[in-house]
């Protein structure tokens, strides 16, 4: 299954975020539909949304924070991290996690 960040982390009662699981699960994102939650994430992961950055070992960590938009229509605020490397030179960012 793709996205295994998502299938194994964040959309998987069971595994080592339940809450996190939990609250996406809830707000009607689907493990067997992980593209969904995906596509979101990255609609999140905007100009408006942006919170912050920091430097860390291997590169840069940009921070979101607002709404996402969900399947069953709420809007809920959530935090995202996403991570662009030094080594990385079309500076394309990489989910870290929500």
């Amino acid at each position: 299954m793709p996205f295994p960040k998502l299938t194994r982390y964040l959309l998987h009662p069971e595994g080592a975020a339940p809450a996190k699981a939990k609250f996406f699960l809830g707000h009607g994102f689907d493990r067997n539909a992980p593209t969904e939650l995906a596509q979101a994430l990255w609609r999140h992961a905007k100009p408006d949304h942006f919170r912050s950055e920091r430097v860390v070992p291997f590169g840069r960590n940009l921070v979101f924070e607002g709404p996402i938009d969900t399947p069953n229509g709420t809007r809920p605020s959530i935090l995202s991290v996403w991570h662009i490397s030094h080594d990385n030179p079309q500076h394309i960012a990489r989910f870290v996690t929500a």
